[in-house]
C-alpha cells in the first residue's frame, strides 16, 4: 500500500515561510500597525483603503474562478516550473534562509545613510 502523496505547499506559501521573507513582512506589518496607531488620519485612509481592497479582492476571486478551473493543468505546470527555479535560489542564497533580524540593515546601531539604514 503506497503512503498517501502530502500536497506541495503553494509557490506563494514558499515564499511567505523564508525566514528572511516572513520576517521582513512580520517587520513591516508592526511598522503599518504602529503608524496607524499612531496617526489617526493615515489610520482613517488606510482603513478605508484595506476595505476597498478586501471588496475588490472578492470580486476577483469569485470572478476568476472558472477560468481557473480551465487553466488548471497550466498552473500546475508553472507551479512546478516555479518550485525548481525555488529550489535553485534557495540553494544559490542562503541567505534567504536568515531572519530579517539576522541582517545587519536592521540591528541596532547599524551606519545609516540620510536616516535611513542601507545595504
Amino acid at each position: 500500500v503506497a503512503a498517501p502523496l502530502t500536497p506541495q505547499p503553494s509557490v506563494v506559501g514558499r515564499v511567505a515561510s523564508m525566514p528572511l521573507i516572513s520576517s521582513t513582512c512580520d517587520l513591516v506589518l508592526a511598522t503599518y500597525a504602529s503608524t496607524k496607531e499612531s496617526h489617526p488620519h493615515v489610520k482613517t485612509v488606510c482603513d478605508a483603503a484595506e476595505k476597498g481592497i478586501k471588496t475588490l479582492t472578492a470580486a476577483a476571486v469569485s470572478g476568476a474562478q472558472p477560468i481557473l478551473s480551465k487553466l488548471e493543468p497550466q498552473i500546475a505546470s508553472a507551479s512546478e516550473y516555479a518550485h525548481r527555479g525555488l529550489d535553485k535560489l534557495e540553494d544559490s542564497l542562503p541567505v534567504l534562509q536568515q531572519p530579517t533580524e539576522k541582517r545587519p540593515w536592521v540591528q541596532p546601531g547599524a551606519k545609516k545613510k540620510n536616516n535611513k539604514h542601507f545595504i
